[in-house]
């Protein structure tokens, strides 16, 4: 039963099951994603990009 003061107390038992649980499936999700990217990019052809040189003008 609630005591007149009691409505806005914090909470005395914090369960830790939740956080954990979000900390492993956010892990599992950024591995899958890791190597499901790097399965799908080993299997495409070499793409070379060529950046324009820069060379420094004296004015």
């Amino acid at each position: 039963m609630f005591i007149r003061d009691d409505h806005n107390m914090p909470e005395q038992n914090a369960s830790t099951a939740f956080p954990i649980c979000l900390l492993l499936l956010s892990i599992g999700v950024i591995v899958a994603y890791l190597a499901i990217g790097g399965a799908w990019s080993e299997r495409k052809t070499e793409i070379v990009v060529y950046t324009p040189q820069i060379t420094d003008r004296q004015m």
